[in-house]
């Protein structure tokens, strides 16, 4: 799996206005002396939150929750001071593969990437640019859940070619043919 290629299809899905942008990275960047101060919170909120729920619960090991702790600090750190290059973004893609092995969902990784918004939301409510950073977190978050549900996805295509050794396009097409079957639109349209 080439992370690179899987971050760059992952952003240019994305509608442009949705994309985290240079702009977003000074933003937070400009904002670093309000938002570092907020990681210990944000990080105690996060994994409390997760181990506070058994399905999130039951991807953690006995006593990892330090290193998991550790890790996420180096990646706030990393989102406030960047930079955001193609190996952040490459990384990310990453993510997605190790959460397949983690049995961490995407409906899991999505709600702690809201979580990660309203926390900013919250703690910057009445500041002076609270919109600016709010939007910059959101275009962030969307970012980062498009590459690492993505990463997931080729994750999936590609663990289940070295398992059954049908190509990733041709499960793709079966799959796309399958839910058409299945899911007919014609007529459904209007219901949704």
């Amino acid at each position: 799996m080439d992370y690179h290629e899987v971050a760059k299809k992952a952003i240019g899905d994305m509608p442009p206005a949705t994309r985290f942008r240079a702009q977003d990275a000074k933003v937070i960047k400009a904002h670093a002396e309000l938002i570092l101060p907020l990681a210990g919170e944000l990080i105690t909120g996060f994994y409390d939150m997760l181990y506070a729920h058994e399905p999130t619960r039951a991807v953690f090991e006995e006593g990892e929750r330090p290193k998991r702790e550790k890790s996420l600090g180096e990646f706030l750190m990393r989102v406030v001071n960047g930079p955001h290059d193609d190996k952040f973004f490459a990384w990310l893609a990453f993510v997605g593969p190790v959460h397949v092995v983690r049995q961490v969902s995407n409906p899991m990784m999505l709600a702690m990437l809201d979580h990660l918004v309203l926390f900013i939301m919250r703690k910057f409510k009445g500041h002076e640019n609270v919109h600016e950073v709010t939007e910059a977190f959101v275009r962030l978050t969307a970012t980062l859940g498009a590459i690492i549900s993505y990463g997931y996805e080729v994750a999936w295509q590609e663990a289940l070619h070295n398992v059954v050794g049908m190509p990733p396009a041709l499960v793709q097409r079966m799959v796309h043919e399958e839910a058409r079957n299945m899911f007919p639109l014609r007529g459904r349209e209007e219901d949704s």
